[in-house]
């Protein structure tokens, strides 16, 4: 039985393909000391006939300008910036969990009032509903609209979980009665 002249096989950023002895690098494929490696996360075809590797990139993201988004809050650079972990897409079907992204949420997007900080908006640990802005990461998004904003907070003072049920910005703890703002999606 002939062996096939082309193999198949799923491989990530920097991984071996080969040494260069042996293959040529092709599309997306790259030398490194002296190994054939992938540039991106895809399937790469060795072609055992002309000694080439070529990697064909998957494409994962299923991110697209004005697609509502849900992420968390991870991390704040200034008091006028949150950075956000995208981890959800809505679809027609239904909410959809999707290989994380990075999402970059401003305050004059943050809500359709004019804000001070960033955090009269969102809170670190956050989940938000979002709508995406951008096409390529990091995807800016914006909370402006009546059906986006937190949908998931931690009172700061007692740390009790949180879902807001009004779009009043303002929340009360129903534990220990801490007030604190957030830019709330309807429940």
């Amino acid at each position: 039985m002939q062996e096939p002249s082309v193999s198949r096989a799923l491989v990530t950023p920097g991984e071996e393909l080969g040494v260069e002895e042996e293959y040529l690098p092709g599309d997306n494929a790259y030398v490194d000391s002296g190994y054939v490696k992938s540039m991106v996360l895809g399937i790469a075809e060795w072609d055992r006939v002309n000694h080439v590797v070529n990697v064909k990139p998957l494409k994962l993201s299923l991110i697209r300008p004005g697609q509502i988004v849900y992420g968390k809050v991870y991390y704040f650079p200034s008091d006028k910036v949150a950075m956000v972990r995208i981890f959800a897409v809505q679809q027609q079907d239904g909410v959809r969990r999707i290989q994380a992204e990075t999402g970059i949420l401003y305050v004059t997007y943050a809500s359709e009032e004019r804000l001070g900080t960033i955090y009269d908006a969102v809170g670190l640990g956050d989940l938000i509903k979002a709508r995406v802005l951008s096409s390529k990461p990091p995807y800016h998004i914006s909370l402006r609209g009546p059906s986006l904003g937190v949908v998931e907070t931690k009172c700061p003072q007692c740390r009790a979980v949180i879902v807001p049920s009004s779009t009043s910005g303002k929340i009360t703890c129903p534990v220990c009665g801490f007030v604190f703002r957030r830019k709330a999606a309807p429940s």
